[in-house]
């Protein structure tokens, strides 16, 4: 939880400070333009933690087929 909150408040940075800087010219946040930068930082930060979820499972997966292929090895 401590890693996807951090995550988020560099996706909320990365954010509002698009939106300050004209970012909310592309988009129609006419009220409420921090809420709206809220919850687009929140979209970010969950895509980028399975991005990150998966990316840790796919260096697992590698490790396992090494120790594999070493075990092959020495059987042979």
């Amino acid at each position: 939880m401590k890693k996807f909150l951090s995550t988020f408040a560099v996706c909320l940075v990365l954010v509002e400070s698009f939106i300050f800087f004209g970012g909310w010219q592309l988009f129609d946040f006419n009220r409420h333009w921090y809420l709206a930068g809220g919850s687009v930082a929140l979209l970010l930060a969950i895509f980028a933690s399975v991005w990150e979820r998966q990316d840790q499972r796919l260096s697992a997966l590698e490790e396992q087929i090494k120790e594999l292929e070493n075990q092959k090895e020495k059987q042979q």
